[in-house]
């Protein structure tokens, strides 16, 4: 007999933890329609089988394997739980069965986790969360990556206006006890349509919290012998506050989704070159880039003929102005100066007219007859490709693979500048909404998981026009993310960063350095920064995840060149830092304030911390360091003046900056 009963409380041993102990029996998962609710299922799902092993390298992790079946419905589902002891998280994916021999109407979501906290009558649930990074204003604080803290619950969606997983809300949220003493997290791997719906419910004289996390816009038919995946969700449990639910999140990522990598330093082209920059231009930023230690040099888009945006599916045909000699020319040239050559595409989409789009056709769907908000630009020429169907990815992967061997590819920014969801609504077959965006968001992952393999050597720049796709299943196939395409205003990037920082590792999180390029942002003339050179707060506000570089090198004076090599040294020695703990020193609401932040590995007590004065009057603030241990002596190094000094944890630092531009930064370690 099947055994009814089945919670994934089973995989959580964490005394202490208030939200834990209210966590109610649940498989976690769930089927849902218009007439049968998340709970519903999950009260006449029957637990049929389980195997289990270790995980491959991972000793503190096992997988185990089951199916469940609802005889309400002749559902089977196949049910991959991953169980990670170390970062007290358990990972949920699987796949929903038709089995019957009728059809099953109007399915909504997939439901990924789902799951209701028992608490108290008089208790609240404090909820974090992160907005995405699609706003570009330069306001501040910005609303890009804006946190927000809530004493109670609140919905959450993304992803419904245009397809992008990250357009509004982050699919990331971070729950607590009202004392802040412990909490849990929870994240969705789905880089399309989501919803987090967190409510507040009294029943039976009890206070429940249910949380389900699903696929958006679906409204579908599952026919006998039709099934649909079950995105991979995270669920994980902490103690402390909201920032140590952070911590625990960003340990979960760099432990099990992908193998750690150092944030890189890079160059990209896109936004301090002229538009109309020629081969030429590109030579001279090499050279002088690789002076100063960048490790990546990425041509971005228009390398190809038609330019940006009607060139997109040329990705064959390369711009014989830009390089009459080939971009295999410049690739070797960028290679000879030591750096490792990388480049642009934006492989989802092909314009009308393009190469692509002609040689083929049937890799491409398109919307005819309807107008392109997106770029306000008239009649939508742009075909989105058939991710769904497993030979057009085969192709797709035979040409990446191709293109990476042909230049020497170790870098590929994955573009993605449109929304799908218009042309996934309008190929939906009849009577099934989201169908189409089921399939894609498969097929997304399964290229890139294919790209990959083939082409492990490369580094993959996740970017959707900034940050509109940063979910965690896209990160799980990223080693960096273009967070925004506002790169020109340090302070709000600052806080991006910060924002970005609360979710995922420092890794994560790149935008590039530009100052003297744009004159309507810079404070210092053209003569004072050949003089003075930069201010330290422009270049240390990217520092916070991968640090990159746009600024056009012919402004680099060789004092500005020192300068910068010594930044970029700095850097280097304390970037695995940003894989490690983070913790936000200031909570700045005005300019006028002071800014800051703290990285810190806890097994070997090392760390660094950068405090901006922003535009504060004051010289002097103080702020304490929460990831010391409280009465152990630590040793500071100021980086600029290469002074030391002692500190106790626990006890305030003592900072004085002179400067409305000025930074400090220190490294510390144990004395």
């Amino acid at each position: 007999m099947p055994e009814k009963r089945f919670s994934i409380r089973r995989f959580f041993r964490q005394p202490g933890n208030t939200l834990l102990a209210g966590l109610q029996p649940t498989c976690g998962f769930a089927l849902t329609t218009q007439e049968m609710p998340p709970a519903a299922f999950q009260a006449d799902v029957s637990f049929r089988s389980l195997s289990s092993a270790a995980g491959d390298s991972l000793p503190d992790s096992r997988i185990h394997d089951c199916v469940f079946e609802h005889h309400a419905s002749g559902v089977e589902v196949q049910v991959e739980f991953i169980e990670h002891r170390d970062t007290a998280t358990l990972e949920i994916s699987g796949r929903i069965y038709n089995r019957s021999r009728k059809s099953i109407q109007h399915v909504h979501g997939p439901v990924s986790l789902c799951f209701s906290l028992a608490i108290g009558k008089n208790d609240t649930v404090r909820m974090t969360s992160v907005y995405g990074g699609g706003p570009t204003d330069g306001d501040y604080p910005p609303q890009a990556y804006k946190l927000t803290e809530t004493d109670g619950v609140r919905f959450l969606f993304g992803g419904h206006e245009g397809g992008r997983s990250t357009e509004t809300e982050m699919p990331y949220v971070i729950f607590t006890d009202e004392t802040e003493s412990s909490g849990l997290f929870c994240a969705l791997e789905w880089p399309a349509s989501w919803t987090i719906d967190v409510r507040n419910v009294v029943a039976g004289g009890k206070r429940m919290i249910p949380v389900v996390i699903k696929v958006g816009g679906c409204d579908l038919t599952l026919e006998p012998g039709e099934s649909i995946p079950i995105p991979r969700a995270h669920i994980g449990f902490f103690v402390g506050d909201a920032v140590a639910g952070s911590n625990a999140l960003r340990r979960h990522i760099v432990e099990h989704l992908r193998p750690p990598t150092l944030p890189p330093v890079f160059y990209n082209h896109y936004f301090g070159l002229p538009r109309d920059w020629t081969v030429e231009d590109q030579f001279r930023e090499a050279d002088i880039y690789a002076e100063l230690g960048v490790e990546y040099y990425v041509v971005d888009a228009e390398w190809f003929a038609g330019k940006f945006r009607q060139g997109i599916g040329n990705w064959e045909v390369e711009d014989q102005q830009r390089f009459p000699n080939g971009m295999v020319e410049f690739a070797e040239h960028v290679r000879s100066r030591g750096m490792k050559f990388g480049s642009w595409l934006e492989i989802e989409w092909a314009m009308k007219g393009s190469h692509w789009a002609l040689e083929h056709p049937d890799w491409f769907d398109a919307l005819p007859g309807r107008y392109n908000t997106h770029y306000d630009g008239g009649e939508y020429n742009d075909l989105l490709l058939r991710l769904g169907d497993a030979e057009v990815r085969d192709r797709v992967a035979d040409f990446l693979e191709a293109w990476v061997d042909k230049y020497g590819i170790e870098w590929l920014r994955w573009d993605m500048n449109n929304s799908p969801q218009p042309i996934w609504q309008a190929t939906d077959p009849p009577g099934q909404r989201g169908w189409r965006q089921l399939e894609y968001a498969e097929g997304l992952y399964a290229l890139l998981d294919a790209f990959m393999r083939r082409c492990p050597q490369v580094s993959i720049e996740a970017c959707s026009s900034g940050g509109y796709r940063m979910d965690l299943g896209t990160l799980r196939r990223a080693h960096t993310a273009w967070m925004c395409d506002n790169t020109d205003t340090h302070d709000p990037i600052r806080l991006m960063q910060k924002g970005v920082n609360r979710v995922v590792p420092g890794c994560y999180a790149n935008s590039t350095m530009l100052w003297a390029t744009h004159d309507h942002r810079r404070t210092q003339s053209l003569a004072a920064l050949k003089r003075d050179g930069y201010p330290t707060s422009p270049l240390r506000s990217r520092m916070g995840g991968s640090l990159g570089f746009a600024e056009s090198a012919r402004l680099y004076t060789p004092k500005i060149k020192e300068q910068l090599q010594r930044e970029i040294v700095a850097y280097k020695a304390q970037r695995h830092l940003l894989l490690k703990d983070y913790y936000p020193l200031f909570a700045p609401q005005r300019l006028a304030e002071f800014d800051g932040w703290q990285f810190h590995d806890p097994l070997t007590g090392q760390g660094f911390v950068q405090i901006f004065r922003v535009n504060a009057p004051a010289t002097r603030t103080t702020v304490n360091l929460p990831g010391l241990d409280v009465g152990t002596r630590y040793t500071l190094r100021d980086v600029d003046t290469n002074r030391k000094k002692a500190i106790i944890g626990g006890t305030a630092l003592k900072v004085t900056i002179l400067d409305p531009q000025g930074t400090k930064w220190y490294q510390y370690g144990l004395d």
